[in-house]
């Protein structure tokens, strides 16, 4: 079976997972349109950022000749945060490639984050999102159009697609039914070793990666540390991550203590997975009322799992870390075993090589 993983690789998921189905005898490739992430991609269509008017239009060419050449290679199209090779809502086309390709193979699509999550029905069902910030995403989704257009493409998918996978479970209230959970994968699982642990006399290192820092809250997370310094400065250094590559990111995770992610989003993402690989404390906010919607038992793991806060309690957990940092063992354990038992990137592809054979 020839698996296409496509038409992009944000957070690295599509390529663990193509990596994995191989190990499963699958022929499982990931084509992405450029190399914005730099998520390894077994072919990239365009060596510039597909970002313009001109460039959208220049591109259609090549999308419609890739896509009638992908169609006679695939047995299967898996595309990547609801999108596809040719999807253009502004010129009346979106998820026009869709139809073509169901005929020729199975369909699945994935949802990672914001090409699912809807803003308006979010902030009615919990106080605590990005969304309730106007500026999150640069107030992309404040008129309403967006939601409108994702809700357009998320029928096209449902119309065509044979499954639909959600990475974050809150997806899954503006999905269809016939929708699941999907646990992430990361791209470079086997090349991220488990580190040492040391029990530090000095300071604790703490690292926060603000990759959208309106979304995961970052302000919340940078007034508590500020607090933090003012009363316990002496014990702790903190390391912002930002403007680095992927190497040089994980390198820095390597020598942290203790890892933030965020407090807003209600799950967490390829960052928490990396450095829970690495057998590093990761702070986050789990919606607890989302956890309906994955395994049970990865539920009561996810809550030990992982040491949860909100925006009004990050600085009180902070405060308990640094004053008893023998807590962090206890995390590090734990986080290990679950990120081991559900994010190994071959436990995943078992998953989705079961749903590309039924």
């Amino acid at each position: 079976m020839k698996v296409i993983h496509l038409p992009t690789a944000v957070g690295g998921n599509a390529s663990g997972l193509a990596r994995a189905e191989r190990q499963l005898g699958l022929q499982s490739d990931v084509l992405i349109l450029s190399e914005g992430f730099k998520y390894p991609a077994d072919k990239v269509l365009f060596n510039h950022p597909i970002n313009t008017p001109l460039r959208k239009v220049t591109s259609l060419w090549p999308r419609l000749r890739e896509m009638i050449l992908l169609a006679d290679e695939y047995d299967v199209f898996h595309f990547n945060f609801g999108t596809s090779l040719i999807d253009h809502p502004n010129w009346g086309l979106p998820l026009a490639d869709l139809a073509y390709f169901s005929k020729k193979g199975k369909i699945i699509v994935t949802y990672n984050g914001c090409d699912a999550r809807q803003k308006f029905p979010t902030m009615q069902r919990t106080t605590i999102a990005a969304c309730h910030d106007s500026a999150c995403y640069g107030g992309g989704c404040n008129s309403g159009e967006i939601d409108r257009e994702r809700r357009k493409k998320i029928q096209l998918f449902s119309k065509y697609a044979d499954a639909i996978f959600a990475l974050n479970p809150d997806l899954l209230y503006f999905l269809p039914e016939k929708s699941k959970f999907l646990p992430y994968t990361i791209s470079r699982w086997n090349d991220i070793e488990i580190q040492p642990y040391f029990q530090h006399s000095g300071k604790i290192q703490i690292v926060h990666a603000p990759t959208n820092r309106i979304a995961k809250g970052s302000a919340y997370i940078l007034a508590a540390l500020d607090r933090l310094k003012q009363s316990h400065g002496e014990q702790f250094e903190l390391r912002i991550i930002e403007n680095k590559s992927h190497a040089e990111a994980l390198a820095i995770y390597q020598q942290a203590d203790l890892i933030i992610d965020q407090v807003l989003i209600g799950w967490y993402g390829a960052f928490a997975v990396e450095c829970m690989k690495m057998g590093k404390p990761v702070m986050v906010y789990i919606r607890e009322e989302d956890l309906h919607f994955i395994p049970e038992q990865m539920a009561k793991s996810c809550l030990d799992a992982f040491i949860r806060v909100t925006p009004e309690t990050i600085y009180a957990k902070l405060v308990e870390i640094v004053e008893n940092n023998e807590m962090l063992l206890n995390f590090r354990k734990k986080g290990l075993e679950y990120v081991l038992k559900w994010h190994d990137p071959l436990s995943v592809a078992k998953i989705t090589n079961k749903v590309y054979l039924g």
